[in-house]
């Protein structure tokens, strides 16, 4: 994965995910999220993932269903941003755009948080 962008996850001012982003094939996606910069969202979580509202527009770029644990990818459909905590499919397809450095901590539902992309 040639990576040249960053996710950082912060919780409470204290970041806890440090994640890889991979611009080199899904620019599209990840220069939108870069554009984005620093958003707040409220954690959801479904099963085998974590989904996070972002305000970024983008179509398919080499979507996929199935995804591996610390896998993150982007639902160009509903504006969502997925970290994959356990290996697991995805209901409908997403852009596959990185990979988290760590193990996911928990995260209690509804919790605000703070993603920030960096180039």
């Amino acid at each position: 994965m040639n990576v040249l962008s960053k996710l950082s996850i912060i919780i409470n001012e204290k970041e806890i995910i440090n994640a890889n982003l991979d611009i080199a094939n899904h620019p599209k996606t990840v220069n939108e999220l870069l554009r984005a910069g620093k958003v707040k969202a409220l954690t959801i979580k479904r099963g085998s993932y974590y989904m996070f509202r972002i305000p970024v527009r983008v179509g398919a770029e080499k979507p996929e269903s199935f995804f591996k644990e610390g896998d993150i990818a982007f639902d160009y459909m509903g504006g969502w941003l997925l970290i994959f905590i356990k290996s697991g499919s995805y209901f409908g397809k997403a852009n596959f755009i990185g990979k988290i450095e760590s193990k996911m901590p928990e995260i209690k539902p509804g919790t605000e948080l703070i993603l920030v992309f960096l180039p």
